[in-house]
């Protein structure tokens, strides 16, 4: 989230779905994006795409890095989507300890 708040344009869409024993966040910006070369590296400690984003923003390199320790140690996935100029999507998963069961 404090990345599409740092570099959306306009719009920030958050989505959650239930997925059988899993929960699904997706949240998708239209910001800056980046670019796909890199996106190899994006949840690397202390990468960052372009040098020049810290100075303006504050960032460390750390957020992603972070936050994909945290979905992993609650057994979850963590994935970036994105294209220069087009937006970032990222999807996270996570399983559900107690899987609701939902009655018609």
């Amino acid at each position: 989230m404090d990345n599409a708040l740092k570099y959306a344009n306009h719009r920030i869409d958050i989505y959650l779905e239930h997925q059988e024993s899993h929960v699904c966040i997706r949240i998708v910006d239209d910001g800056i994006g980046n670019p796909s070369e890199f996106l190899p590296f994006i949840f690397d400690r202390f990468y960052r795409v372009d040098r020049s984003r810290s100075r303006q923003t504050g960032g460390s390199g750390l957020g992603l890095a972070i936050a994909k320790s945290i979905v992993t140690l609650h057994g979850g996935t963590i994935q970036l989507n994105s294209e220069w100029n087009c937006g970032t999507e990222v999807i996270i998963s996570l399983p559900m300890k107690n899987p609701l069961t939902i009655k018609s």
